[in-house]
């Protein structure tokens, strides 16, 4: 009796639970899949997203160092033309009223 209820359990396992669980195996196996292509798909996102913001760093950082080079021209400027103008009232001043 007990060697039946036994081969009664090794028969139900083989006839249902293998086959079961293999299935939910092959389940999860596709889901890992998908989520190993999702992971991938980000990465690939992020380190695209990366390199644009990498190269429009770069750009503004150009941008900036003209800036700079303007506005140190510019400043340039504004000292000779004050100096200059210093020059020509000292001149204007020493110069003969008529």
């Amino acid at each position: 009796m007990s060697e039946n209820i036994l081969e009664t359990i090794r028969s139900t396992v083989q006839d249902f639970l293998a086959p079961e669980l293999k299935t939910q195996g092959v389940r999860l196996d596709g889901i890992e899949k998908r989520l190993d292509d999702s992971r991938h798909s980000l990465e690939q996102r992020i380190d695209d997203s990366k390199d644009l913001l990498r190269a429009e760093m770069r750009a503004l950082d150009a941008r900036m160092n003209t800036l700079e080079s303007l506005i140190r021209s510019l400043t340039q400027q504004v000292t000779m033309e004050s100096s200059l103008r210093e020059r020509v009232a000292s001149l204007e001043a020493r110069m003969p009223k008529q």
